[in-house]
This record gives structure tokens, sequence and C-alpha cells, in this order.
């Protein structure tokens, strides 16, 4: 038995029974190897320790209940080996498989996967070539980026090491693709969540791409090949409070990122410590150093996903008779070509090469975007095909921008991250600082188009006989003329690409009241002071926001004796928490008194050519108090009354409202329920017959609550868990919804839904099966004595590893919306009942 393996024990026995304060944990480490009293710099400690015979990395894991790891270390490399190593005890297989998938791999070990899913990824991932890419860039980082990754790298493996693969947890045990990993290869998996916004979600559309004639990698049903194209965006909640809205004169944050529950997306909790250099706690995604989302002593952020445009497709005009070959201008240009040979396992075990040659334009790859529409414009074919460039292709600046924002100390040095990396990719950031100060950006990598190609762009998109206005109708993205150079991006001082807009361009703002996002875009970051002007690829302004953007606004502006800041208008961190799981949805509190004063005396309305009885429907909806909590009855009611009404008449009126959308008032409109025909059918006993027969449709009793009928499945146990919230389009802030955005994982899944009956709400005939929503939820305020305060959920929990005991411990306190407070001080730490410590190093 190792004295390593024995310190920790014994160190986990004294904790648990009380026998050590943390300074003596802590001053046990700096005596075992890590002397420095005072507080130096990173650099000049990482001199020191290469200097002096011992370990290169050394860490101090405390785990408090739920199985939060607080990582404590003398310097940053040493903090990346120990985070890297407690993410490796909850999370191997997931990174693991995302390292396999970013080498182009996936089909060597796991076979050609569903729908040829693996074989589809495989050669994407080897036309991206995000390996290569890191190799080339990885020398160029910062420092302080290298150092982070390189230790990160050897906890992963330090934990291999010390578990061996045969006893890694999970659906990766034993496998041979589990193995140590290079500081090179999570960078390179880094790079691919910058592409989070475009390329990933673009891998089925890259991999399918072959030129007409050529045998297709395909997939049975193609559309399921765009699926994760025409999904716009994660959904996520954030508001920065500042000094002039908080009960207590400083900053407060709430962050409620609506992420994936499975999968590689999923985020993870941790707390990291570099004595005199770094505190800072909050979640970040699996495999990713450092704190994404969270705080510091002195400031707060959290993030939402933009609404902006991360890449633009070009539609190419070929040459007759060359499929390969288009018109740029005047002038003819081949493609690149670029073969590639995968492996694949077959079912008896053996391997067999697949080979394919892909193509590149000088815009970048070509796509294959199976639409449905007449004649498949968006598959290559012999006079067209689409391309794309990429407004992350050339971040290899996303480690290093959360290394800085983590480390900063002001918001003024916050911000000063932004104006020297840029590099969040694809993320508005809402912050707040000690004193109240808040600021808003969306300074996502964005296009730089000329004025005059975006006037033509806006024109095109309202046109729906355009390819632009077909493609933005499909797949709600951008494809511009790309035979006319003057649709290229534009270079300009002070982008971190060319082509990109600089930061002193992108949408900011500053405030003492507040700044929030809802997925909309930067328009309204505050409603008292629009942010207008913009290039609409940042996201649409004076445009129709959506119910849970305006539901944030009501709470934010709302003072009342029963509002969420109280009659005061001054937010409480208690205010906070039960705010944003409230359940309160806007539009049953805009018009349900309406809809039952219209339904009540009816009997019946009209569905399909059947008359439908809607008197039990009316009447639960009378009974129910607008909420979608657990116990909520009348709730799926609503939620598919509000289903019978398409997108756009939510949010801009239509058969809705009565007052349409009115951007001169874009918080208070639309409003007002559609009167009721002088003659003939009300429509509205119509969609509410139609919510009727959907729920019929699904065996959904009227009466069911919410809980009995929306619900995720957890685990290889199979354990359901009923759960409170909606999917947003009812506006409500706490969402539960089923997506696509964590498919590319490739066995962390386990909540599977069927054909949904209607596609507008998830129902299917298994009820809400729910896959993504409310996830790393947190709410906290600086506190006067120097001090935070601050309570989180996460609702999925800290772990994957399906037998631990807490794998569900959160979901089920999310379930009784009983937050667990944030552990922060080292006093608090180590007075946690269920607090084990070990050591780690190498």
């Amino acid at each position: 038995m190792s004295s390593s393996f024995l310190w920790r024990h014994r160190a986990s026995h004294r904790w648990r029974h009380g026998l050590w304060p943390i300074g003596h944990v802590v001053a046990l480490f700096l005596l075992n190897g890590c002397s420095d009293a005072a507080p130096t710099h990173h650099d000049e400690r990482r001199v020191e320790q290469e200097q002096r015979p011992g370990p290169v990395y050394r860490a101090v894991i405390q785990r408090t209940q739920h199985g939060i790891p607080h990582i404590t270390a003398p310097t940053l490399g040493s903090a990346g080996f120990g985070q890297g190593y407690a993410l490796a005890e909850d999370h191997a297989c997931t990174l693991a498989d995302q390292i396999l998938k970013v080498h182009g791999e996936r089909a060597k070990y796991l076979g050609e996967g569903p729908r040829r899913v693996h074989v589809v990824s495989d050669f994407a991932y080897r036309l991206l070539n995000l390996t290569g890419r890191a190799e080339e860039t990885f020398a160029k980082q910062p420092p302080v980026a290298r150092e982070v990754l390189e230790g990160y790298a050897a906890g992963f493996n330090r934990y291999l090491t010390n578990t061996g693969v045969q006893n890694v947890p999970g659906y990766c045990k034993g496998q041979p693709w589990v193995r140590p990993i290079t500081a090179k290869e999570l960078f390179a998996y880094h790079i691919n969540l910058a592409l989070t916004g475009s390329a990933s979600r673009l891998i089925a559309a890259i991999g399918l791409a072959q030129p007409p004639g050529q045998p297709a990698t395909a997939m049975p049903d193609p559309a399921e090949a765009t699926a994760r194209v025409r999904e716009r965006e994660i959904g996520s909640n954030g508001w920065a409070i500042g000094a002039s809205r908080s009960k207590s004169g400083l900053g407060m944050l709430l962050s409620n990122p609506h992420f994936p529950w499975e999968g590689e997306l999923r985020l993870w909790e941790s707390h990291l410590t570099v004595p005199g250099e770094l505190d800072v706690y909050g979640a970040t995604l699996i495999g990713f150093p450092g704190v994404m989302l969270g705080f510091n002593r002195d400031v707060a952020w959290t993030h939402t996903f933009s609404a902006g445009y991360r890449f633009t497709g070009y539609a190419l005009r070929l040459v007759r008779g060359h499929p390969t070959h288009y018109m740029y201008g005047n002038e003819e240009r081949a493609m690149t070509e670029h073969p590639f040979t995968i492996a694949v396992r077959q079912p008896d075990g053996s391997v067999k090469d697949e080979s394919r040659t892909y193509y590149t334009t000088h815009y970048g790859p070509v796509l294959s975007l199976p639409s449905g529409l007449p004649g498949e414009p968006f598959v290559w074919n012999t006079e067209s095909a689409i391309a794309y460039r990429d407004a992350n292709w050339d971040n290899t600046s996303f480690t290093a921008q959360f290394q800085g924002m983590d480390r900063a100390r002001s918001l003024e040095e916050f911000q000063s991250v932004f104006a020297s990396v840029q590099g969040t990719g694809w993320i508005n950031t809402m912050a707040t600082d000690r004193d109240g100060h808040t600021w808003y950006t969306d300074a996502s990598a964005t296009p730089n188009l000329h004025a005059n190609a975006l006037a033509r762009l806006e024109r095109d998109l309202a046109d729906p006989t355009t390819v632009s206005g077909k493609a933005f109708a499909a797949f709600q993205i951008i494809v511009l003329d790309g035979s006319d150079p003057s649709n290229e991006w534009v270079e300009e001082d002070g982008a971190r690409a060319p082509g990109l807009v600089p930061y002193a361009r992108l949408p900011q703002l500053s405030r003492n009241d507040f700044v929030f996002n809802a997925n909309d875009s930067h328009w309204l970051a505050n409603p008292a002071e629009p942010l207008v002007g913009y290039s609409f690829l940042h996201g649409f302004e004076r445009r129709p926001q959506s119910p849970r953007t305006r539901m944030n606004v009501k709470y934010l502006t709302e003072i009342a004796e029963n509002g969420a800041s109280g009659a005061d208008g001054k937010f409480t961190l208690e205010e906070l928490k039960a705010t944003v799981l409230s359940n309160r949805s806007l539009t049953s509190e805009m018009l349900l008194p309406q809809v039952v004063d219209r339904c009540r005396g009816k009997a019946t309305g009209h569905h399909g050519g059947q008359v439908v009885d809607i008197t039990q429907a009316c009447t639960l909806l009378s009974q129910w108090n607008g909420r979608f909590d657990l116990d909520s009855v009348g709730a799926v009611v609503w939620r598919e009354f509000m289903g019978a009404y398409t997108g756009d008449a939510l949010v801009g009126g239509g058969d809705l409202f009565a007052t349409p959308f009115d951007p001169a008032h874009p918080i208070a409109t639309p409003h007002t329920l559609k009167p009721a025909p002088a003659e003939g059918d009300d429509p509205l006993l119509d969609k509410l017959a139609q919510a009727v027969q959907t729920l019929k449709a699904a065996n959904v009793p009227l009466d069911a609550p919410l809980g009995n009928v929306q619900f995720i499945v957890r685990g290889k146990r199979k354990q359901r868990f009923g759960l409170h919230g909606s999917n947003g389009r009812e506006g409500t802030t706490n969402v539960m919804t089923y997506g696509t955005a964590n498919n590319s994982s490739a066995e962390d899944r386990y909540s599977v839904r069927g054909a949904p009956i209607n596609a507008a709400t998830g129902l299917s005939a298994e009820g809400y099966v729910v896959n993504y929503g409310s996830s790393f939820i947190l709410a906290m305020e600086y506190a006067p004595n120097g001090g935070v305060r601050a309570n989180a959920l996460l609702t999925y929990g800290e772990t994957g590893d399906q037998d631990a005991r807490n794998f569900t411990s959160q979901t089920e306190l999310f379930l009784a919306k009983r937050w667990r407070k944030v552990l922060f001080s080292p006093a608090d730490i180590a007075a946690d009942p269920g607090l084990t410590t070990q050591v780690i190093e190498q």
C-alpha cells in the first residue's frame, strides 16, 4: 500500500472525525514540498519548483457533501492537476470519449454506430484536423494556459494510473480507448468546445458532403443529420444585479444555464484555490480547466448562449461538368481534395478500412444539408453546393480566455481579458463586482460583413424565393452568394482574427441596476438602455422577444409586495432563489383569466373534424394557479393549449393576441387576448379542443399533475424523476425540455423520447421526456464583511458514475427546491460533515 494512499486514508479519517482544522491540512500540504510562505508570481514559483527536488505537481482535493471538489494547490499547474484528477474521478469516460472524437477514431473502437453516426463524425473531424491545429498552436499559448493544460492532463493520467482502466466506473471500464492523454490532445478538445456554436452543429453536414456521383456516407434518415443545425441554441437565464437593486448595495448574480443533463455538455462544479493568486468557485464543461461561470472574491459572472451567428454559409455556383470547381467573381476555382481513410470496427471485432475524399473551398468545408425542400437546394448537386466559413475556426484562445477571467481582481481587469484575448466564442456574459457595478457583453466571434453586403443579406432573408431566404427558413442559418467577392468578411484592426468584428465594436453595456440575457439578442440587456445599431449577425434588434425573455424582465422590473424583489425593489439572496424556481409563467399571467372567461360555460370546440368536450379542460384551467410545479394540475392543459399556437403567434401576436408586438414597447407587447369573432366558431375554443385531443392521443389524463407527465430517466437503473418547470414557450425561466445538443457523446445517454405527438411542446407517447434544462443554478451575493454568500444546485449531480451514492442526490434537492449552501470559506469547508480529503502528487 503506497504512502500516498495511507496519508489520504488517514487524512480522510481525521477530517471526518473533526480532528484537524483546515489550517493543519494546508500546513501539512506546504511542508510536503511547498514551503513558499509569501505569495509570489506563479511563473517565479514554477521556476523555484523546477529547481528543487520533489513532485512536479501536488494538490489537496477536499470533497464536501454531494461530491463537490475543493482543490488547493501551490501553483496554477498543480491546481489544473488536481482538477483533472477530480474530474476523472467523476467523468473519465466522457472526457476519454471526447478525445477519441476529436481524433476521428470512434468508429475504430465503437463500430459504425447507430445510423453510421461514428463514421460520419470521424470523417468530419479528420477534415477539421483539430489535433493538427492544436499541435501547431500549442506553443503559442500564454504560459499560464500551457501550464494549466499540462497539469490537467497529468491529473487525468494520474487518476488512470492510480485506478487502472479496468476499474474506471462507467461504460468505458476496461476499454482500450481509455488511455493517458496529452496536453495537446486536451487543447484540441478545447478548440472543439470553441466551435460549439458552429462546426459542432455541422459535424453531420460536413461528414455527409460528397460530390454528385460519389458514394455517400449517408444515414437512413438524412433529416437527422440536420437536427442540430436547426436547433438554434442552448438556452439560459443570466442576471447581474447592481448596487441600486440589491438589498446590501453590493453585487449579486443569478446563473441559470439550460444545458444537457447527459453527454459532454454537462456542467461540473468545483472550487480552485492557489494561495495569493486564485480563489474561484463555479462550474465548467467536462474536461475544461478552471471555472467558466461562477465567482471569485471580486467578480462574479455567468453566460448565456448568444443569439448571433458564428458562421456564414456560401452558396457556390459550380462549373458545368466539374462539380468540384466553382465560380468566384469571373474566375474558376478548384476545390481542394482531402482524402481520408478511417478504421471501422465490425460486429465480429475485426477492423475494416473505409475511405472518402472530402473537399474544401477558400471559405471552408463543403456541407450537405438535407432540408426536405423540393430539389434539396442545400445538398451538393451538379449545379450548386454550400460551403461555410467559421468565425471560431481560428479560436485557439478559448482556454486562455477563462483562465484570465478566473484570476481577475476587479471588473476592469475582467473586461481587459475580453479586450486582449477575445476568446469567448459563442456566449453572452453578465458580470458584477463586489461594489455592485454590472457589465454585459456579447463578445462572441462574429463575421464582419460590409454594410452593403449586410443590406443585401437582410433583404434576401425576408424573401422566401432566394437561397438565403430558404436557408434561413429551413435552418435559421445565414447563407450568402459565394460567387460574389463583396460577400467576403472584412478585415479590420483590433479583431482576434481576420474577418471578425473587433472588440471595440461588440455590444457592451455597463449599469448599476442590472443587466441580463435569456437568449434573445443583445438589444435589451437592460430595456432602459437598448443596445442598437449593431450588425444583425450579433442578433436581431427591434424584433419580438420570447416569453421567457419577457418573464425575466418582469421579474427584474416588477416592484410590488408579491413581486420578485418585493415592495422595496431591492433583491435579497432569498428572493433570487425563490424567483428562479418559482415556475411562474408569463403567458398564464397575461392570458389565463381571459381564457377561462371565454371557455366558461362553453361545452365544446372543434378539432380534426370532431366535436370535442372542453368542459373539464376549462374547469381545470379555472382552478390552476398558473405555475408549473410538480403538483400543478391544469399545467399540461395550458402547455398543450399554448402548443396549439405557432411560435410566431406567441411572440408576435397573430391569432392569439389582440395587440401585436410593437418595437417601441418590446416587453409589454404583444398583449391582450384576441377577441372572439362576432359570428361562427370561436377559434380559441377550437385550440382548447386541440389541446384536449393531443393529450388524449398521448394517453395523458387532463387532470394529471405535471410531475406525473414531465420527467427524466436517470442512470442504468432507469430511475424516473418527475420534474417541475416548462419548455420556455409558456414563459417560465426554469426550462425543462428535450433536445439534440448533447447527441455527440457516444454512450452517455439514457433518456430516449419517441416521436413527438406535438413537436411544439415535446409531448410524446411517454409524456414530456426531458434531457436538458436548468443545470448549474447559482444565486450569490457579496457580503459586507468581505465574504460571499451563495447557494447552488447542480440538478443532475456532480458525477457520471451511476453507482455512486450521490448520483441523484442533487436531483432530489432540485425537485424539492432545496438549495445547498456553497462552501467557499475554509471554515465552512472544514465544518462540512461529509468532508473527505486526499493529497495527490506526481
